[in-house]
């Protein structure tokens, strides 16, 4: 329900093909890191070979829409059951304009076809479907697949949500209210603190910077206690509408309760840096926040170490797809589904230490961009740390160029 018109095209056009027929659609990159994407692709399996997916390293290829679009070359099965060949990812790093001649249109399409990488060109990474049914359990079967990310395959990785209980932030439908500003004049115990923006959040733990109204007393009980500020807070947003609209079962109209404060935070929407922030002392989390509540006794300095790692942050660059205004598009329940990190049960009491000890330094600074981040010694003494103390025989520049490549498709799709 959720698609993009143009997945039905394949299957609108099926008809028109004869067996072997090809066909070439350009759609919403979308189809890469959603829900529907990754149904799109297993009923495009049924019916045409995948062969080739073009995406754009350089630029949108329609600077009049928003809309970041890929090319796909299909071909038309002969019967459901053909084994299809690799599948080409082809990242173009030269913007579109300059390979407008026919000359330069047919020696691309001739890289293409023969599998060439020309790194002034493009580049192409062809990948088996077997190889992508495992990525796809991780939801990294889309976006992921424009660069080398093999090293995946293998490490010793637990779901997210077999530690974490991954809900959305607060969404209580009325800011001013429950999002008082200052000057508001309501008793301290009913003011609770609150993370409204991400971008408020300038380092991997901190406090929240706003504040959140919460009150779970009755009106009779505000009055009993001599509680006017709140009581009066509650008086100037109680109308008809007011209490309709906000009216939830087994709580007051104008309750938000404590009990859903949280420290481990992701975002919707990520931007130029990457990380799971950390709130001290736990807070409310607006909507644009997903919260990470621990499922019992977990470890939170080490869950949130191994969760700032760069193998972490590829995870989430790989799991979404990059939208027009360079924001990585995600969803609490594609994280919720897909997101892994390297598993904490995996390390001993004194290789947790170590984690924790190196990760210590990146708590006291300021998040950078990606790119800023990556050159950080301090960043790079922990992944070598991380790499070292769960044994994984992986070159950290390999997750590094790996990571550095993804972002740089998603955010040169702004210009």
């Amino acid at each position: 329900g959720r698609a993009d018109v143009a997945a039905y095209l394949p299957f609108a056009l099926h008809p028109l093909l004869t067996d072997g027929g090809k066909l070439g659609i350009i759609i919403t990159n979308a189809w890469l890191g959603t829900d529907w994407g990754d149904d799109f692709c297993n009923r495009l399996g049924r019916y045409y070979h995948l062969e080739c997916v073009v995406t754009s390293g350089a630029g949108r290829w329609f600077t009049s829409s928003d809309v970041i679009t890929n090319i796909l070359i299909l071909r038309r099965k002969a019967n459901p059951d053909e084994v299809s060949p690799d599948v080409k990812f082809v990242v173009l790093t030269r913007p579109l304009e300059e390979m407008a001649d026919d000359d330069a249109v047919q020696i691309a399409a001739a890289q293409i076809q023969l599998g060439q990488t020309q790194q002034d060109t493009m580049t192409i990474r062809a990948v088996s479907h077997d190889t992508l049914q495992e990525f796809r359990r991780f939801g990294l079967g889309g976006n992921a697949q424009f660069v080398n990310c093999d090293w995946v395959i293998g490490l010793p990785l637990v779901p997210l949500r077999n530690l974490f209980e991954i809900r959305r932030g607060e969404r209580r439908g009325m800011n001013e209210l429950f999002y008082p500003a200052e000057g508001h004049g309501i008793e301290a115990e009913y003011i609770r603190p609150l993370a409204k923006s991400p971008t408020a959040l300038t380092r991997l733990r901190g406090p929240a910077t706003k504040v959140a109204f919460s009150c779970s007393r009755s009106i009779e009980e505000l009055d009993n206690l001599g509680h006017s500020g709140a009581r009066n807070w509650i008086a100037r947003f109680d109308t008809p509408e007011n209490v309709a609209r906000l009216s939830k079962a087994g709580m007051h109209w104008y309750e938000m309760r404590a009990d859903t404060l949280t420290d481990l935070v992701m975002f919707i929407n990520y931007g130029s840096r990457l990380f799971i922030g950390r709130i001290d002392p736990p807070a409310f989390a607006d909507q644009r926040f997903v919260r990470l509540d621990p499922l019992g006794q977990v470890d939170l300095d080490l869950c949130h170490a191994l969760l700032n790692s760069t193998i972490s942050m590829f995870f989430i660059e790989g799991m979404g797809f990059g939208r027009g205004l360079g924001a990585l598009d995600l969803n609490k329940d594609r994280i919720e589904q897909y997101m892994h990190f390297l598993d904490p049960g995996v390390l001993d009491d004194d290789a947790a230490q170590r984690v924790k000890d190196a990760f210590e330094p990146l708590l006291a600074r300021d998040v950078l961009s990606v790119a800023d981040e990556l050159d950080q010694a301090d960043r790079q003494a922990f992944d070598d740390i991380v790499i070292e103390e769960f044994g994984l025989g992986i070159d950290r520049q390999h997750v590094y160029d790996a990571l550095l490549a993804l972002v740089e498709i998603r955010q040169t799709a702004t210009e």
